[in-house]
């Protein structure tokens, strides 16, 4: 029997973060580097939605400082990346 020592559901919004990110690669080495860029930049608005809406004890991995640095950090980074990726030519 597998003891964890933090439990998998609190990994729970860590885990569908990093598979967005694992898919912004995918979609960057398949497609295009702007598609991938785009899906870089929903996996970060998701990760401050997520640290916005859930309770800390599932956010782990997403914790960094308080709630509000969190959500407006990675907020503001979803948005950069949005606009870089949108200046990269097709």
């Amino acid at each position: 029997m597998v003891e964890w020592e933090v439990p998998p559901t609190r990994r729970i919004a860590f885990v569908v973060v990093l598979l967005a990110v694992a898919t912004a690669v995918a979609l960057s080495q398949t497609r295009d580097a702007r598609s991938g860029g785009v899906a870089l930049a929903g996996a970060l608005a998701l990760a401050a939605l997520m640290r916005a809406l859930l309770p800390e004890k599932y956010c782990l991995g997403l914790l960094v400082r308080s709630r509000q640095f969190d959500v407006v950090m990675d907020a503001a980074l979803a948005v950069v990346v949005f606009v870089l990726a949108n200046q990269v030519p097709s």
